[in-house]
């Protein structure tokens, strides 16, 4: 699998909490799009999303929640084998939930305050 993400690393970090964990929802999405018809584009997809996941575990702004990435890092590296444990489904929600803005976003939820 080609790494298409190899120098967005420094670049990554500068984007807002939200920005990152939409953009490796992205490839979660591909992955469950394709899961059917090709498992091991899928794979890739969810491989690629590891990888920003773990841009994210590099992050300084994410310190406080590394136990929680770390978990869904297990989680998404499940998807990748024959016994996953979660949905695609559930992982993509579980990915959201670790940034409120996010989550609001991707389901197109007005912000009240």
């Amino acid at each position: 699998m080609k790494n298409w993400y190899e120098d967005l690393e420094p670049r990554f970090r500068g984007f807002e909490g939200y920005y990152q964990i939409l953009n490796l929802v992205s490839d979660l999405v591909k992955a469950k799009n394709i899961s059917m018809t090709s498992p091991e584009d899928a794979r890739d997809n969810c491989l690629r999303a590891i990888i920003l996941l773990d841009y994210i575990l590099a992050d300084p702004k994410w310190k406080s929640q590394s136990v929680e990435l770390f978990r869904l890092r297990e989680v998404l590296a499940s998807l990748t084998t024959t016994q996953p444990m979660a949905t695609w489904n559930q992982a993509i929600d579980a990915t959201l939930l670790m940034e409120p803005k996010a989550y609001r976003f991707f389901y197109n939820i007005k912000d009240e305050s």
